[in-house]
């Protein structure tokens, strides 16, 4: 009884003293927000520091609140996944969603029983691997990096779901992709000189690929095991120490970009971890494979993008640009500022190594200078699908975002070993040179550097540090450095796109990093594989300004791109930011013409055609109205634009049918040469209130789509004397200066034959240009 007495006053102490740390703590901060307000007056500084320190800390606030809560859901997910699924639904595994995963909690067992003696094996690569990688990249005063700690915890990674591939896969080889979540407790530490800093509670989520191949006949039955990342995977972290002072918005992402750049340097296609289990696999052709091929990108162009900039007398705009990602590799568009309908016109080309579960990534941004920079959406497109069709041309919605689409072209390209290829690559080239004036590649070649035999050195001084410098073109790839060696063995593979390989050389350079001297060089003129058997040259070449006995072991491979099934429809001309903000973009969706051609377009691409930034569904019910060819569109009009219309007249009903189907190439009269088009109708002589009828207002449209119908009560003696006012008009703001109105036409019903419904384009006109009492059917049937 005394020892439960005891007890009993002990932890009332010890709340009682944790109480007060925590007043002391509330009145220490209160006590020092107080103090800084007094030295603020004290030395005269202004309000707006107050206002730029008290905006940062909300905003670290708010987002470490968001993060925080992300780390959670995905630490509890780690711990008990079973638990975690009863609570929430948000970050469910991926086998619960895909029935072509499965469940592998055996596997995640064995994780959990190896995971002490994996955290040994990624401190080893992380100090043998990534710390060198990283001081060479450092500049020469940051050189004394090194790891102070690293440990990965006892939380190991759970493997959410595994996909097996029976299909499109050799007699001789296994393929399974594993959907990583690593949420642990990791505690990693690096040094700078005395400065430590530190990283904790690192988050990563991606799809890990397996390959094992070659399958063979003798224990232990397979011959190596490959693997890698996909795509990027998603990563988060917090910072510890010093390094807290980086978790701030613009500085924290040039850490984050150090990390990701290390990680798929080791980890992301094209690179990969590749583990014998034989003596007799050749290592070096499962780490580096011939590519399976080129993706061509094209990002063309955008529309009705969100605005992210706020603006005092006008709507706002966006600073957009794009960021892609396939696998490893990265690109990044130019900056279009102060538009919501940008035109790039450019080209990127991304080497891929393996197509199948490869995505491309585009992520859109505003740009925004002296502080972050803000989403306008994200997109995927699966390559697998562009190999399939060869090409795909279309406009893709924006995830992630109110509104926006972006226009893609996108070519895949094979790998040819014929040389005569080489002159259609050549055209292919040059056309889409004058078209978008870029030079684009024509080839593929691969480097095997494998080794350098005589390298000169002084018998005085110890043995040279030699590695190799290649370069073709602007791209310039540097090899490891081998230590105290005149023979140095590297065995990398380096691959290279080519504009021209009847006139590029590869130029190679071997240098000492210990006396930064030169070792000798050598230049390749790569018009010599085209000559070559199978386009290939495997030979020593003799080093010049080097030893007598000097040279370097290289196998040279070239292949030549070619379109995969079928060439590339033909480009139009380049299009400028000026004519997509007065419509000349969507002037170009509406040459695609009738329902049937579309119809035709979207089964040979497989991609829903959006025009006007609605889906075009040939089903759809708007679209089954009887329509014949427009046989007078090409008739001259004022410039204000068209508007399409049907009309009928339902006699059982006593009503006049209206339907206001779409408009194109209205002129902008906003600020951004954009407009907020609606149509106002009035069948007159009634211009009252009650008998007027609008359409919803689509903002930021020059070609909208309203589809909308409206009737109005009319008995069939006087319908034919009556006229449809139909004005087209621009919404705008109390304090807006833009023009509200676009155009108008009068519609005489007595020119038509409303037995049937007629679907008309209407010109539009200016005020007082025309006559309600003399005009005459001013549009062309359909």
């Amino acid at each position: 009884m005394a020892e439960k007495t005891d007890s009993a006053s002990d932890l009332q102490k010890t709340t009682k003293v944790n109480e007060q740390i925590e007043d002391a703590k509330k009145y220490g901060i209160a006590f020092g927000l107080l103090l800084l307000i007094f030295l603020i007056g004290s030395f005269g500084f202004s309000l707006s520091w107050i206002l730029v320190v008290f905006a940062v800390w909300v905003y670290k606030d708010k987002t470490g609140k968001a993060k925080q809560l992300q780390m959670q859901i995905r630490s509890e997910v780690a711990d008990d996944e079973k638990r975690a699924i009863q609570a929430r639904v948000i970050d469910l595994p991926s086998w619960v969603f895909f029935p072509d995963k499965e469940r592998a909690e055996w596997l995640n067992n064995i994780v959990k029983q190896m995971w002490p003696f994996i955290g040994d094996y990624v401190e080893q690569v992380l100090r043998t691997t990534v710390e060198p990688s990283i001081k060479e990249n450092l500049p020469s005063s940051l050189s004394s990096f090194r790891f102070e700690k690293i440990d990965l915890g006892e939380r190991p990674l759970r493997i959410g779901g595994v996909k097996m591939y029976t299909e499109h896969t050799k007699r001789t080889e296994i393929i399974m992709d594993l959907d990583i979540y690593y949420a642990g407790d990791c505690d990693i530490e690096v040094g700078l000189s005395r400065v430590k800093a530190g990283i904790e509670n690192v988050q990563l989520h991606g799809t890990l690929r397996v390959e094992m191949k070659p399958l063979i006949s003798t224990v232990p039955l397979i011959g190596a095991m490959t693997v890698y990342f996909l795509n990027m995977p998603a990563l988060e972290f917090n910072m510890t120490n010093i390094a807290n002072i980086l978790d701030i918005p613009g500085l924290s992402g040039s850490l984050r970009n150090i990390i990701e750049d290390q990680l798929s340097q080791f980890l992301v296609l094209p690179n990969r971890l590749v583990i014998p289990m034989t003596k007799e696999v050749d290592l070096l052709k499962l780490q580096f494979p011939l590519p399976k091929g080129v993706l061509r990108i094209g990002v063309v162009e955008a529309k009705n993008l969100m605005r992210k900039d706020v603006a005092v007398f006008s709507k706002g705009s966006s600073d957009p640009f794009c960021i892609l990602h396939v696998g490893g590799q990265k690109f990044k568009t130019k900056t279009i500022e102060s538009n919501i309908n940008p035109v790039w016109e450019i080209y990127f080309e991304a080497i891929v190594s393996e197509p199948l579960g490869q995505v491309l990534d585009i992520e859109m941004w505003d740009e925004d200078k002296g502080s972050k920079d803000e989403a306008l959406g994200c997109l995927s497109v699966n390559i697998e699908d562009v190999v399939k069709k060869g090409h795909i041309d279309a406009w893709l919605p924006l995830e992630d975002a109110k509104s926006g689409e972006l226009h893609l072209k996108l070519v895949w390209l094979t790998l040819s070993d014929q040389a005569d290829a080489i002159e259609e690559a050549l055209q292919e080239s040059k056309r889409l040179k004058a078209l978008v004036d870029q030079q684009l590649a024509s080839a593929l070649l691969s480097v095997k550097l494998d080794s350098a035999k005589s390298l000169p050195s002084k018998k005085s001084i110890a043995p040279p540090h030699p590695y190799c410098t290649l370069s073709l073109g602007h791209v310039t790839k540097k090899s490891k450095v081998q230590v105290d060696t005149t023979d140095p063995v590297w065995e990398e593979v380096y691959f290279y796109l080519v504009q021209n390989p009847g006139l590029q050389s590869l130029d190679i350079e071997v240098k000492d990093k210990k006396s930064s001297k030169d070792l000798g060089s050598v230049s390749i003129a790569l018009k010599q594989l085209l000559s070559a058997p199978e386009m290939q040259l495997e030979q020593p070449f003799h080093l010049d300004e080097s030893g007598p006995n000097s040279s370097l072991n290289l196998k040279l491979c070239l292949r030549i791109l070619s379109p995969g099934k079928g060439h590339f429809p033909k480009e139009t001309p380049k299009v400028s930011n000026e004519e997509v903000k007065n419509g000349g973009s969507h002037e170009k969706v509406e040459s695609i013409g009738s329902t049937s051609q579309i119809s035709e377009i979207a089964i040979m691409t497989d991609t829903p055609i959006i025009t006007n930034g609605e889906p075009v569904s040939v089903d759809n019910d708007l679209r089954k109205r009887n329509v014949t060819k427009n046989s007078g569109a090409e008739e001259e009009d004022s410039g204000l634009g068209k508007v399409e219309v049907t009309i009928r007249y339902s006699a059982q009903r006593n009503k006049l049918i209206v339907v206001i189907h779409k408009a194109i190439n209205l002129p902008g009269l906003n600020s951004d040469r954009t407009s907020d088009p609606y149509v106002r109708l009035y069948l007159l002589p009634d211009k009252s209130k009650s008998g007027r009828k609008k359409t919803r207002v689509l903002k930021d449209q020059l070609s909208p789509v309203f589809d909308e119908t409206f009737e109005f009560l009319c008995n069939h003696d006087d319908v034919q004397q009556r006229v449809v006012d139909l004005t087209v008009k621009n919404s705008v703001g109390m304090f807006s200066q833009s023009k509200s109105f676009i155009g108008q036409v009068y519609i005489h019903l007595s020119d038509l034959d409303l037995s049937k419904a007629t679907t008309t384009w209407y010109p539009l006109q200016i005020v007082g240009a025309m006559d309600v009492s003399t005009v005459s059917l001013q549009g062309s049937h359909l």
